[in-house]
């Protein structure tokens, strides 16, 4: 079964936990025996022992973000260090510490003094509280001199080459349904294209799953293809999981240089509201005759694989004088656009209506057909 969002565990919560060697003796500080307690902490997490979140291993102590699975924090923790302090005393039966300053001539205790008697754990309340321990556990290496950036230090679960939450989202479990990236936060797009999708066995994430996100894609293409695949390509790097990406406008021919690749940017800004935003275009087209317009859909899908492919729609129509209907957030032109063949804007057609007129509707639809393909292979 895969963990649900925030990997959360039996109780409904995660745990920071530190467990530390008796008398603080510095055993993995040796290479080999730091990466024996890598391979165990994440087999324990391959075979359901708990949902790991995060790790680090350090020279004295390992830190680990966890949620219970099928056996309470206390026993899993029992079993791992029991299993970590059995296969180093069975490796490694004589001397460790030959770096930072371990001394050489320490002979690894008996496996049950290996650990000193209990573990820390901190009970996860937030994501607010999950991301400063992540932080914390990615930063250790460099608080103790261990390395200059996190990424570098390699026993930790933080990597620079993809999937940084790889398994926060549990996405990679064995028996997880086919992961699909949604990559924008616009709510009326990601329930526009989900309704779509909804028929395929596939699970749905966006970037508010991405907590760990920070920065956002730069849209510098001339076309709305290099925009999505510009999009596309950036989550798929930062997540690892493969991406679907919509870049998007309307080209009204009244002021067909003002729109298109700008259509949010335009007129109020970026940062107006929906209402302002429909408020300033649909008074910038009172002066206008000519009404019709076109929207015009293209998405981006980056595969498993790394592979890209485009999907495109186009919608014909005219803009009407005023607001016809509500609209979901982030599409208020929704409500003023009519398609052709239709006499109601986008926004009050039935979802069957607007999934098989729209724009998006129509790159879904050829997203939908390709991906079905794919998972059938």
């Amino acid at each position: 079964m895969r963990p649900p969002r925030g990997h959360q565990g039996q109780d409904g919560t995660s745990f920071f936990v530190t467990t530390v060697t008796e008398g603080r003796k510095q055993f993995f500080s040796n290479p080999n025996i730091a990466q024996l307690a890598v391979d165990l902490i994440n087999d324990y997490n391959q075979r359901g022992h708990y949902w790991l979140s995060e790790y680090v291993v350090m020279p004295d102590h390992i830190h680990l973000l966890i949620a219970p699975k099928e056996k309470p924090l206390s026993a899993c923790m029992h079993n791992l260090k029991r299993t970590i302090s059995q296969k180093v005393h069975e490796s490694f039966p004589k001397s460790v510490g030959q770096e930072r300053s371990c001394p050489t001539d320490l002979f690894l205790p008996d496996p049950d003094q290996f650990w000193q008697h209990s573990f820390h754990d901190i009970i996860i309340r937030s994501n607010e509280q999950r991301e400063t321990i992540r932080r914390y556990i990615h930063q250790n290496p460099v608080q103790a001199g261990l390395s200059i950036n996190p990424e570098d230090y390699p026993f930790s679960s933080l990597k620079i080459e993809t999937d940084r939450n790889r398994l926060a989202l549990g996405a990679h479990y064995p028996d997880a349904k086919p992961p699909l990236l949604l990559a924008t936060s616009n709510r009326g797009k990601i329930q526009e294209i989900s309704e779509v999708l909804s028929n395929l066995d596939i699970d749905i994430f966006t970037p508010l799953d991405l907590s760990y996100l920070e920065e956002e894609p730069q849209e510098t293409g001339s076309t709305f293809e290099e925009n999505a695949i510009q999009k596309a390509k950036f989550y798929f790097e930062r997540s690892g999981l493969p991406t679907l990406a919509d870049d998007s406008g309307i080209i009204v021919e009244a002021i067909a240089d003002e729109l298109g690749l700008h259509t949010r940017r335009w007129g109020a800004g970026p940062a107006a509201s929906d209402e302002e935003w429909i408020g300033f275009f649909l008074n910038r087209m009172r002066k206008e005759k000519n009404k019709r317009a076109r929207f015009v859909c293209v998405l981006a899908y980056v595969d498993p694989l790394g592979a890209t492919y485009t999907f495109e729609g186009r919608c014909e129509g005219i803009i009407t004088p005023t607001l016809e209907a509500d609209y979901l957030p982030g599409l208020p032109i929704s409500a003023c656009f009519m398609p052709d063949g239709h006499s109601s804007v986008f926004s009050a057609l039935t979802i069957e209506q607007k999934n098989s007129t729209s724009h998006r509707g129509k790159a879904s639809q050829k997203f939908a057909e390709h991906l079905s393909r794919s998972i059938s292979r």
